[in-house]
């Protein structure tokens, strides 16, 4: 039985190419608390942090076959970490700006510090389940919800037909409500107004 705690990580990463869990679980022991640290100093939300990490480490394992074994293992995971902090900064804002319109629009900005506060909170959830959706179904919502790019916009820039943009809007909006099933009904309504437009 090999120690893998004694293993260099160009040999950790021959043996995850190959398919080896136990080489798995070693370099998630190895790395997960200092990709941790750096994404929670760059996020600032320790929720964030982790669900970044957890993504970077899901990704490493479904695409070990196609790891550099010249490359070196922490310098592949930093790069890993530093697109997806990006991409969430690029969601956030996406987001944020969307919510700024969506108020400016309705009125919202006179709410009570109650309905602000279950603002905040339902901006939270949305980023949040966002990045549980597969991969391209998350990128035709984004798309569509919040650079407000039409049908057929989204199919020519994804490269996919019409109908599949729609059945991937279809899936997110049913997962989207299925998870927010019993928030408040604050919450619940400014989504439905969402999947209106």
């Amino acid at each position: 039985m090999k120690n893998f705690d004694k293993l260099t990580d160009a040999d950790l990463i021959i043996l995850l190419k190959q398919g080896n869990e136990e080489a798995f679980v070693e370099i998630y022991q190895r790395y997960w608390e200092m990709l941790l640290n750096s994404a929670y100093q760059r996020l600032r939300s320790r929720e964030d942090a982790e669900e970044v990490v957890q993504e970077i480490f899901v990704n490493l394992y479904f695409r070990r076959t196609d790891i550099d074994p010249k490359s070196t293992l922490e310098a592949y995971l930093k790069t890993a970490l530093k697109f997806k902090v990006i991409d969430t900064y690029r969601l956030q804002q996406l987001h944020y700006r969307h919510i700024d319109n969506l108020v400016a629009e309705t009125g919202l900005y006179a709410a009570s510090p109650e309905d602000q506060l279950d603002i905040k909170e339902f901006n939270h959830s949305i980023l949040s389940l966002c990045r549980k959706l597969p991969e391209k179904c998350r990128e035709v919502f984004i798309m569509f919800r919040f650079e407000e790019l039409s049908h057929r916009e989204i199919a020519e820039r994804a490269a996919i037909s019409v109908s599949t943009v729609k059945k991937h809007l279809h899936k997110a909006m049913l997962f989207l409500r299925e998870e927010l099933k019993g928030s408040k009904t604050f919450l619940i309504a400014t989504f439905l107004f969402l999947f209106s437009r």
